[in-house]
């Protein structure tokens, strides 16, 4: 049965209120009891006083009408509308609002946690490092609006922290709607409610033209820094920001951005299309995840760029201490094949992916220490050894692109000093990372080609131009 969302939202109302009137007379975890009490007395009133649920008024002929019908029908939708539309508990919804405000300020601090295969609400906190006695809390006045056991991996978690550590509040996105939240009151309970969590997508296309540099340039025409770094990162080796351009060059940038209801913005801002024009060529990419789940940037007939992969994927000086091939292993003290490259750096240099890719292993892996493993286009594979740490919101399935950091330098595992000791696949053989390993261009086909023609031309208003390319003159006229 299907419950109306005005029947719903009282409902909801309801349970809140309950749980607070339980908590103020100390029962709040006997509540569960409680309730069936009070609906078994409720059940038993209404099997022995029928009158009890359908009251009615004698009328002049004797009959008997039901209540409503006497009522004066504006006071009954009145009464109707006020309850159904009135918010769970305004005055915490008012507080997540300010939450939301206080956290664009930086007053507060933020993040984002994704439930993962075979975890738990309780050990999400306890990871984030929250007492015992406010995940219990916490758990209990969730469980007022939601099944716990009916979370799923995947869901997102927004955790709102006071300067000094406290956690303030969390919010969790149940489904495409609604939120479900609990907030910490100033008495240091929690109070639950649910509202609506909507979260809204944002396009936003930027224009400039080249001043002196492109990245003084793009930011003055309003583009965030994390979108700058992925447009350099997506024409990498096909221009060259730093000689390629001059002023008069322009370029155009289409990225996506995710905000709350209270208009927080979330998650990472995603670069769409890219458009640059550099003296008479002109370089138009968008952004597109391919049937096998790899992001890529073609260009409008669907045709990728040739990428190399990293040599060094590190952000900051490093030295190549151990190379590629036979050694004489440092703490094994005999000769060995070395798969990799060891690359010298120090502790916490960050570690950049060598390709776009998806993540196929990260954890801890023997001797390599806490490791990640990337997969990439054309067969090829990387992976990264003895590092210190993970970028916080990476796990396995989640896609990088080329550049972006995925960890930071260290020396777990079976090392001597802080390095990564970086490989390299082709088609499940290593090879020297050294060597010249390029992934190609790809070509869309078929249907795929299809569905992206579809979605770049309904992201750009200039793909048909972009598609056709420019067009030659026409001919001399015949004498």
């Amino acid at each position: 049965m299907t419950i109306k969302p005005k029947m719903y939202k009282a409902l909801q109302r309801s349970r809140v209120l309950r749980y607070k009137a339980y908590k103020k007379v100390g029962v709040a975890k006997h509540r569960k009891k409680i309730d069936l009490s009070l609906f078994l007395m409720f059940m038993l009133c209404a099997a022995t006083f029928p009158f009890f649920i359908l009251p009615s008024t004698t009328s002049e002929t004797g009959g008997t009408t039901p209540v409503e019908q006497t009522l004066n029908p504006d006071a009954v939708e009145k009464v109707h509308t006020d309850l159904g539309d009135a918010p769970v508990e305004s005055r915490t919804l008012a507080s997540l609002d300010e939450i939301e405000r206080r956290a664009q300020l930086g007053e507060i601090d933020m993040t984002l946690q994704t439930l993962e295969k075979g975890d738990s609400l309780l050990g999400l906190l306890s990871d984030e490092k929250v007492n015992v006695t406010d995940r219990m809390a916490i758990a209990d006045a969730l469980e007022i609006m939601i099944d716990l056991k009916s979370l799923r991996p995947g869901m997102g978690f927004i955790l709102f922290w006071e300067k000094d550590g406290t956690l303030a509040g969390l919010s969790i996105q149940v489904k495409e709607g609604e939120n479900i939240a609990v907030l910490r009151e100033k008495d240091g309970g929690w109070t639950p409610f649910s509202a609506a969590g909507r979260i809204e997508t944002q396009t936003i296309r930027k224009q400039g033209s080249i001043e002196h540099t492109f990245s003084g340039s793009a930011a003055k025409a309003g583009i965030p820094g994390s979108v700058i770094a992925q447009v350099t990162a997506a024409l990498d080796g096909e221009v060259d920001f730093y000689s390629d351009l001059k002023p008069g060059d322009t370029f155009d940038v289409i990225f996506e951005t995710k905000t709350t209801p209270g208009g927080l913005e979330i998650g990472r801002k995603q670069l769409l299309f890219i458009g640059l024009k550099v003296g008479d060529k002109e370089y138009n990419r968008y952004a597109y995840t391919d049937a096998t789940g790899t992001p890529m940037f073609y260009d409008a007939r669907g045709r990728s760029g040739e990428k190399s992969l990293l040599k060094r994927p590190l952000k900051g000086r490093s030295r190549l201490s151990s190379p590629y091939g036979k050694r004489r292993h440092p703490i094994l003290m005999y000769e060995i094949f070395h798969h990799g490259v060891d690359l010298a750096a120090p502790m916490n240099t960050p570690i950049q992916a060598a390709a776009d890719g998806t993540i196929t292993q990260l954890g801890r892996k023997g001797a390599y220490g806490k490791y990640i493993r990337i997969r990439h286009a054309d067969g090829y594979q990387s992976a990264y050894g003895h590092m210190n740490g993970y970028r916080q919101d990476l796990k396995v399935g989640s896609q990088v692109k080329r550049g972006e950091v995925i960890g930071y330098v260290g020396s777990t595992g079976r090392s001597t000093g802080p390095h990564v000791h970086f490989e390299v696949w082709k088609n499940n053989k290593t090879v020297n990372p050294f060597g010249r390993n390029v992934i190609s261009s790809k070509q869309l086909k078929n249907f795929e080609l299809e569905q992206f023609f579809s979605y770049a031309e309904s992201l750009h208003p200039d793909f048909a131009r972009h598609r056709a390319g420019k067009i030659p003159p026409p001919p001399p006229p015949k004498p």
